[in-house]
Parts: structure tokens; sequence; C-alpha cells
């Protein structure tokens, strides 16, 4: 592609207030960086990449401090009082038996008899745990298997990543185009007031000579009124355009992002070679952001379909827990454990089966979209790269006018000076080469702007 710069017509019109020279990559750079827009999805970019960190933790295992402080009502206790007697009874006929038998002797039994006394004069009532008791303690639990649940997030988050990233791509080619229609249509506006201006000086210099040249009797009055009328034509023009470039100075700060005006440095370019149509065409298929964007949501649709079917199926998990502080907490409690769960999902009202066949059309919805998207993309490619084709053939004729508009204006001027050419005819000559080049500026203008919608889609 051959870019042509235009070298004339690029008169800066003095600013009144301070401005900042900034060229075209310097004003994209501040824009970008300013923009609310760009700002909003690059805050949704980093979401999804936090979001794809946040999914990777899934697989790992997951450990919680947990404690608790009960007060129960009373202490729960095993008394044991009612069995007191029948072992006492039991073991003095024990002992007695002996005796009978000549097993022990009767010092002996007198012994033993006086052994069991602090035995069966205790309070036969055991603690199992006090009615107040706290635990300090950790868990942790290590999915096994989960129906594919982790693997599908991992996926849905690294596409969902991907997806914010090609809308961030989507939004910056937006402004990227709205940049280059209102920078060049500062430069546009500000050389096509210079070509008013100075139309206005050289009707004001035809007017100067018109008035000379009545008071001299050489002419009538009526072309003096003439050259006025053209006048004051002309300055209608020149306060238009000026009214215009202040518009679309104003369009510009409020595109790149700043109060102070900016002040375009770069030339506007022209586009005079294109490559065929097939080309954009199958660049846009293949990289247009929303295109991109729509195939990444088919994608994530196709996980939500994976998800939802894997949310019927079992989920196992290694579970342990662990005491690391106790306050009276009773001995009788392990102090840890561990274990394998299993969880089998049997019946939920028919909730997961209908909301697998509901993802499975939203896949089909998806799809549709993304077709639909490509068709309208591809039509709007051909209709800017068939407008771009016609601002080229535009700005060829204007071209040839222009060189028509100079040459009949300078024989105009050279007539006049020789007498045979009326003042008239010389100022209508310098409006329509004014006229002429403003056209082609605005032709230039069009191929700059139809140039960007079309790389934009």
């Amino acid at each position: 592609m051959i870019l042509v710069v235009i070298l004339f017509f690029i008169i800066g019109i003095t600013p009144a207030v301070a401005q900042q020279n900034m060229s075209f990559s310097e004003a994209m750079n501040v824009m970008f960086e300013n923009n609310s827009m760009v700002k909003s999805e690059q805050y949704n970019v980093d979401m999804a990449y936090n979001e794809l960190r946040a999914t990777r933790g899934l697989a790992l295992p997951k450990i919680d401090l947990i404690g608790g402080y009960t007060l129960m009502q009373s202490d729960i206790d095993m008394d044991l009082g009612g069995s007191k007697g029948v072992i006492t009874e039991s073991l003095k006929d024990a002992i007695n038996q002996g005796v009978t038998n000549g097993i022990i002797s009767s010092d002996l039994a007198s012994l033993l008899t006086q052994g069991l006394s602090p035995i069966t004069s205790m309070d036969w009532r055991y603690t199992l745990q006090k009615r107040s008791f706290g635990v300090v303690g950790a868990t942790l639990t290590l999915p096994i298997y989960m129906g594919g649940r982790i693997n599908i997030a991992n996926r849905a988050a690294r596409i969902a990543l991907s997806a914010a990233s090609y809308s961030l791509d989507a939004t910056k080619s937006m402004l990227l185009t709205e940049l280059v229609e209102r920078y060049y249509g500062v430069v546009v506006a500000r050389s096509a007031c210079a070509v008013r201006q100075d139309v206005v000086d050289a009707i004001k210099r035809h007017l100067v000579d018109a008035e000379a040249m009545e008071e001299e009797g050489i002419v009538a009055h009526s072309v003096v009124v003439y050259a006025q009328y053209k006048l004051a034509e002309a300055e209608r023009d020149l306060h238009d355009a000026i009214n215009k470039v202040k518009v679309a100075e104003a369009a510009l700060n409020t595109t790149v992002g700043i109060e102070q005006n900016i002040n375009p440095i770069d030339r506007i370019f022209i586009c005079n070679n294109i490559h065929n149509i097939d080309y954009y065409t199958d660049m846009a298929i293949a990289l247009n952001p929303i295109l991109c964007e729509l195939r990444h949501g088919k994608q994530l649709s196709e996980e939500g379909v994976k998800l939802a079917r894997a949310a019927m199926l079992p989920e196992i998990a290694a579970m342990g827990a662990g005491a690391i502080y106790s306050y009276q907490l009773s001995n009788m409690i392990p102090r840890w454990s561990i274990g394998v769960g299993v969880r089998i999902p049997l019946f939920d009202g028919l909730g997961k089966e209908y909301r697998y066949i509901a993802s499975k059309s939203g896949v089909k919805s998806v799809k549709e979209e993304v077709e639909n998207a490509q068709s309208n993309i591809i039509l709007l490619i051909e209709k800017e790269y068939y407008n771009l084709e016609n601002t080229m053939s535009n700005i060829s004729a204007t071209r040839r006018a222009i060189d028509f508009a100079d040459s009949y204006y300078n024989s105009a001027l050279e007539g006049f000076r020789e007498g045979v050419v009326s003042s008239a005819d010389l100022m209508d000559a310098c409006t329509e080469l004014a006229a002429t080049k403003v056209e082609y500026l605005n032709a230039a203008y069009e191929n700059t702007l139809t140039l960007a919608r079309l790389l934009e889609a």
C-alpha cells in the first residue's frame, strides 16, 4: 500500500490559546491512557486474569482454621452406683467361700474385706465430658475427582481472559477510527480555513483595484458592488470555516481526553493503492476482534455444556481434621481424623438434566450469532472497500479539477491585467479555484476516514 502525503494546503491557523503539538501516534497513546472506555475494558481484562488465577487454585488442598466454644446444661456423666452393691456382695461372698473351702485364711479374709472398704465407699460416677469446653483445630480437603469440573473451570477462565482481551482490542479499534476522524478532521478544517482566508485576501485586493479603477473612470460602479458582494460571500465562508475548526478541535480534545487544545502536526495522507478485497475479507474473518470475542463466547458456552454434564457425575475428596488446642475436651474424643468422602448426585428435581439441555441450546444460539456477525462484517468490508475505491476515483477527478481551475484562474488574471477579462470573471475564477481545493481536501479526508473504517472492520 502506497501512502502519498499531501504537501500543500496544510497551513495552520494561529491559535487564540496555547496549544499542545501532538502527532497522531502521540494522540493515540494519550487517548488510550485517558479514555474511560479503555480503562473499563482494561479492568475487565484484569478481572478475568485474576479469575484465571483463582480457578488454578481449585485443584489445590483447602485448609481451614476452625474453632468453637460450647457450654452445656450439665456435665455428661456415667453413674455406676447401682452396680456397686452387687459387686461388693459378690466379692464378700467370694472371700467367705474361700475361707470355707480353706483356700484363704481368716486373717487374709479380714484384710481383703478391709481393703474393699475404700472402693465401696467411693463415688462410682464418671464424668465423660465437662459442661464447658472449647477446641481450635484445622481441616484439610483435597479434591481427588470432581467430574472434570476443575479442568473445565480452568479452560473457561482462559477463554474468558482471551475474550476480554479481544473486547479491549475492539474498543481500541473503534476509538482509533474516531481519532482518525477527529484528528485529521482538524487538519482538513484548518486547511480549508486557510484556503478561505486566501480567497478573502485575494478579493480584498481585487476590491481595492476595482475602487481605484472606478475613481479613474475605467470601470463602472457595479464592478465595485460585485466585488463587495463576493467579499461578503467569501467572509461568510471564512467565518463558517473558522467555526468548523472550533468544533473539530473540541471534538478532538474530547476524544483524546485532555482539556488543553491539541495542535495536530501530522499531515493527512492519501491511500491510492489497496489489496484485493479477498485479502481484507480473509483478514477480517481471522483477526476481527468482535468475531474473535464471539468465537470465544461460543467456546465458553461449549464449556458450559461440559460443566452441566459434570454436575451429574460423582465427587471424591480426601478429608482430614486435627485439634490444635483444646480446653476441657474429653480424652475420649480423638484429636485427629482422616478419610475419603464420596458424593453421588441421584435426584434434584431434574434440575441438572434441564440445565444440560439448556446449555446445549445456548451453544446453538451463540453459533448463530457468530455466523450472523461474520456475514455482517464481510458485508461491511465490501461496503468500505468499494467506498475507498470511490474516494480514490474522486481524488483523481478533483486533482484534475484543481489543475483546470488553477489554469483558468491564471488565464483570467492575465486577461484582467490586459483588460480583456472583467473583474467579476476573475473573482469567479478565484472562488471556483478555492471551491475545488476544499473539495479536494474533503475527498482526501474521506479517503483517510474510509481507510480507517475498512481497517477497523
